[in-house]
């Protein structure tokens, strides 16, 4: 693909952002590129922000000529109905709408998990959405609250992103990993 793709993020976190950011980097090198304006134009800062103006959000992403906008939400739940209830709830606000779901279960430091565990131990499958969100964070950031130190541990990771590995452990990886494919399969 020799067409840049500019794009948006609308999400909760520092720590979506950058994965969204490192994964677009890797698996479509020199081809997406955030529109830094609408970074620090229209943000939220937790999930009920997320949920309150994403309408907002999708309507910034027009007004800027922006290609796509990635929203990104963690789901807060390891529940399978209520983890496709929040997904039908989302995809059914951004229809016909240039827009990438980004939901992780439970929260994004699982993605993170994920790849350090197939890092660290290689060959360990055991899914990990069933361990607390507490746990999730304690095995990314070793209790660092720090949001610029906790980036730079899972910059560390993410530089052992496997996405085919990913996506075959982590239903809610490959969600949005299928949905990146599909637009970029898509865009002329």
């Amino acid at each position: 693909m020799s067409r840049i793709i500019t794009y948006g993020f609308f999400g909760e976190d520092e720590a979506q952002r950058n994965f969204l950011e490192k994964y677009l980097h890797q698996e479509y090198p020199d081809t997406f590129i955030e529109d830094e304006n609408q970074r620090w134009r229209f943000r939220a800062t937790n999930d009920n922000q997320v949920d309150k103006l994403l309408t907002d959000a999708l309507r910034q992403r027009a007004l800027l000529g922006l290609d796509v906008l990635f929203v990104g939400r963690d789901i807060d739940t390891a529940q399978k109905p209520k983890i496709l209830q929040k997904q039908t709830e989302y995809a059914n606000t951004c229809r016909n709408q240039p827009a990438i779901l980004m939901l992780p279960v439970q929260c994004i430091e699982y993605w993170l998990w994920y790849i350090k565990r197939h890092r660290d131990e290689p060959g360990k499958n055991t899914p990990l959405e069933s361990q607390t969100r507490l746990q999730a964070k304690a095995a990314m950031y070793a209790g660092t609250n720090v949001v610029a130190k906790q980036i730079l541990l899972a910059n560390d990771i993410l530089v052992h992103l496997d996405v085919l590995w990913l996506e075959q452990r982590s239903e809610s990886f490959r969600h949005f990993h299928n949905q990146v494919k599909t637009f970029i399969n898509q865009t002329p």
